[in-house]
C-alpha cells in the first residue's frame, strides 16, 4: 500500500514538474495560470496601434504595411487609405468585385501583386477590392462588409472563408480556442428563436484590456469553447489524472515538446511535430462541429444574412469556400467531404464556389502552398493563380460575369 501510494505521489510530482517546465516553451499547454493571463503592456500597445478595432476586434488599418516570411522568403503587403489591400496596377480600372473574408481572402504570405484578387483583376480587367482580414470568421467578415460596402460599392461581393469558420463563429475570446491569443476579443452572433442576435465585442474600449477580468463572466457565458475546450484541455491538479484523461493528445505532445527542448537544435524556434498534433486536434474539432446542428444552423443563418444584405444593397453575393491543405488531405484519406451536407444546404440559397473538388484532383497540391508542413500555410503565387482561374470560370458559368 505504501509503495503504491509512493508511486502515485511520484507520478504526480513528475507530471507537475513536466507540465510546468514544458509550458514555458509551448503555448498550447495550458494550466490554471492561463485563466488570468498577464497582458504585456508593450505588446498590447503595438496591438492597439496596429490592429485593434472596437467593433470587429482587429482589422488591417489604413496606410499600413508589414513583412512576412514563408518558404520562398520575405513578402510584403500594403493597406490603402480605404483599408483594402493595395492592388497595384489596377487602381484606375472599374471596380465590379469586392472580396471579404479571412486570411485566405487577404492572401497572406505573398506580395500585393501575387494575391488571387490581383490575378482575378488581370482576368476581369477590373480593380478587385480585397478587404480580407486574418483569422476572421464569417461573423466578423459580415460585419465588416456592412461597414465598408456603403463606401465601396461593387456589383459582386465574394465572401471567401476556410472551413475553420465554423469554429471562429462560436467564440468571443480567441484565447479559449487558440490558447495564447490573448488580445483576440471579438463579436459573435447567436441564434435566438431562429434569428441572429449580435453579441457586440465586449472589450470595445482600450481601457478594458487592462481590466478584462471584470468582464470574464460575460465573456465565458458567450464563448462556446471556454467549457468545451479550454477547461477540458487545461492541465491542472491532479496533473497525472488530467494528462491521462486525454492521452492521445497530452502524452505525444509532452514527449515531443521535451524532445525538441532538450535534443533539438539550439536555433530551432518552431515545433513542427507538436504543432502537427495541435493541427490534427483542430481539424477534428471542425469536422465534429459540421455534424452539430447548433453550429451549422448558425453558419447557415450567417450565409442567409449575407444573401439578404446583397438583395438590400443590390449586389450579387457569392460564397467562396477555400479549404486548407490539411482539409484536402483529410478528405482524400477519408473519401468523404465532411462539410458536404452544409454546402448542399446553402447551395439552394446562394451562389457557392467550392474549391474542394478542384484541389483534390490536382497532383501538384504541395506546390500551391507557401509552407511545406501538413497545414501548408496559405496559397503561394501559383495557388492564387489556380484560385483566380477557378473563381473567374465559375463566375462566368453562373452568368455573374460575361
Amino acid at each position: 500500500m505504501i509503495s503504491y501510494l509512493g508511486i502515485l505521489v511520484g507520478l504526480e510530482a513528475f507530471s507537475y514538474w513536466a507540465v510546468r517546465t514544458l509550458r514555458k516553451d509551448f503555448q498550447w499547454l495550458i494550466t490554471p495560470k492561463d485563466e488570468l493571463p498577464d497582458f504585456d503592456k508593450e505588446g498590447l500597445k503595438k496591438f492597439i496601434e496596429h490592429g485593434y478595432d472596437p467593433e470587429l476586434g482587429w482589422v488591417r488599418k489604413p496606410n499600413t504595411e508589414k513583412e512576412e516570411i514563408g518558404k520562398l522568403g520575405k513578402t510584403k503587403y500594403h493597406i490603402d487609405k480605404n483599408g483594402a489591400r493595395k492592388n497595384q496596377g489596377h487602381e484606375s480600372l472599374p471596380k465590379i468585385i469586392s472580396c471579404y473574408g479571412d486570411s485566405f481572402t487577404f492572401a497572406r504570405q505573398v506580395n500585393d501583386n501575387e494575391t488571387w484578387e490581383w490575378c482575378l483583376s488581370e482576368l476581369t480587367r477590373s480593380d478587385v477590392a480585397n478587404f480580407g482580414v486574418g483569422n476572421y470568421g464569417l461573423d466578423q467578415s459580415l460585419l465588416r462588409l456592412k461597414r465598408e460596402y456603403p463606401k465601396n460599392k461593387t456589383d459582386v461581393v465574394i465572401m471567401g472563408i476556410v472551413p475553420s469558420t465554423i469554429v471562429r463563429v462560436l467564440d468571443v475570446w480567441k484565447h479559449y480556442n487558440e490558447f495564447g491569443n490573448i488580445f483576440g476579443f471579438k463579436p459573435r452572433f447567436k441564434l435566438e428563436d431562429g434569428k441572429l442576435k449580435l453579441i457586440k465585442n465586449i472589450i470595445d474600449r482600450e481601457d478594458k484590456f487592462l481590466e478584462y477580468q471584470k468582464y470574464l463572466p460575460q465573456i465565458q457565458e458567450h464563448d462556446y469553447f471556454y467549457r468545451t475546450k479550454f477547461k477540458k484541455e487545461m492541465l491542472r491538479f491532479p496533473y497525472s489524472y488530467h494528462i491521462l484523461k486525454n492521452p492521445s493528445r497530452n502524452i505525444p505532445l509532452l514527449s515531443l515538446i521535451a524532445w525538441y527542448k532538450w535534443f533539438g537544435k539550439d536555433d530551432q524556434k518552431v515545433y513542427p511535430a507538436p504543432m502537427k498534433i495541435i493541427m490534427d486536434v483542430n481539424l477534428k474539432l471542425r469536422v465534429r462541429l459540421f455534424k452539430e446542428e447548433h453550429a451549422t444552423s448558425l453558419l447557415e443563418k450567417l450565409v442567409e444574412e449575407f444573401k439578404d444584405y446583397g438583395r438590400e444593397q443590390g449586389f450579387t453575393p457569392v460564397f467562396l469556400l477555400m479549404p486548407q491543405k490539411d482539409d484536402i488531405l483529410f478528405i482524400k484519406h477519408q473519401k468523404k467531404l465532411y462539410y458536404g451536407a452544409f454546402i448542399k444546404r446553402i447551395s439552394d440559397k446562394i451562389t457557392v464556389i467550392d474549391l474542394t473538388d478542384h484541389l483534390i484532383d490536382r497532383k501538384d497540391l504541395d506546390d500551391l502552398y507557401s509552407d511545406d508542413n501538413k497545414y501548408g500555410g496559405h496559397y503561394n503565387l501559383l495557388g492564387n493563380k489556380v484560385v483566380a482561374d477557378f473563381v473567374y470560370n465559375s463566375l462566368k458559368q453562373n452568368g455573374i460575369l460575361r
